[in-house]
């Protein structure tokens, strides 16, 4: 077996992809990715006594951002492993950075930095780690500035559009009724199909349904603004704010219509994928025209 990283970074979980979490794509769906990631930093926390009296899953709640880099395919029954090692411990907040390793060939699948509303400077937290150049952001800068519309209308208003809508249930939150982290990157991934029927031409939706085509994110951060809870209803819109030759960056926000105001906003950079050779595909015309319409105001 290879030897699955040379960090000096501590494993945390040990797992595999089962058949039920790929999506359409054959696929480790990304809110599992982000589920596995976080049980990760549950136990890391648990293991450096970082708890501060809180139990692991009530942490879950101080994510504030997380940062994240698809790396390659996980595919059904690959084992995983995932190392974790803490980037930074400040006055009021604490990084980790979290590898998910192919624990047979050793390759890096994915790649999270986790910013949690912890003061990791009080608690003593040591820095051990830090984030390989080659893993860390590249398609999506951190210091660039982003929108957060405060209401469904001044996001319809920035040229958002509606994809998903629902009420959160139970079963996605803690124990405190707290919506778990990752199922806002899962919510978001339910409304896509939402986007491309408005996006895709004849064509492409048939070859979407066909199984030749289908799409990947490659980057994403999410950011946690106001915690969705149980019972409450939510928006999910989209927008386009930038377009490559194969690549379209996207922005998301959730907004809590219960509460009126943004529970947590996105930013991911995506490609079709042809998937017989599981390699990106140039934007159509088209399709480019298409999603020229929802760049976004700002």
């Amino acid at each position: 077996m290879a030897t699955p990283t040379t960090h000096p970074l501590q494993g945390c979980y040990w797992g595999s992809v089962n058949r039920w979490e790929c999506d359409e794509n054959d696929h480790l769906n990304v809110r599992f990715y982000a589920q596995k990631m976080n049980q990760a930093l549950q136990i890391l926390l648990l293991q450096r006594n970082l708890l501060a009296g809180a139990s692991a899953e009530a942490m879950l709640a101080r994510i504030r951002v997380q940062h994240i880099r698809f790396l390659r395919e996980a595919r059904i029954a690959t084992p995983l492993r995932i190392d974790c090692g803490i980037v930074a411990a400040r006055d009021g907040s604490l990084d980790v950075l979290q590898l998910m390793v192919n624990n047979l060939s050793g390759e890096h699948l994915a790649a999270f930095v986790t910013t949690l509303d912890i003061d990791g400077r009080a608690l003593g937290a040591p820095t051990d780690a830090e984030v390989p150049a080659n893993l860390g952001p590249r398609g999506l800068d951190p210091s660039a500035p982003y929108a957060q519309p405060d209401s469904l209308r001044e996001a319809l208003a920035l040229g958002y559009h509606v994809v998903g809508r629902g009420v959160i249930g139970g079963d996605e939150c803690d124990a405190n009724g707290i919506l778990l982290p990752h199922n806002y990157i899962g919510r978001v991934s339910d409304g896509m199909p939402n986007l491309w029927a408005f996006l895709n031409e004849a064509a492409d939706s048939e070859a979407r349904q066909s199984g030749e085509l289908g799409g990947a994110a490659l980057e994403y951060r999410l950011r946690i603004h106001t915690p969705l809870r149980r019972g409450r209803v939510f928006a999910h819109l989209s927008g386009v704010r930038a377009l490559g030759n194969k690549t379209q960056n996207m922005a998301h926000v959730v907004i809590d219509e219960t509460a009126g105001r943004c529970a947590a906003t996105a930013e991911a950079v995506g490609v079709a994928m042809d998937l017989q050779t599981r390699r990106a595909v140039p934007i159509s015309d088209a399709r480019r025209q298409r999603l020229e319409k929802l760049l976004l105001d700002r």
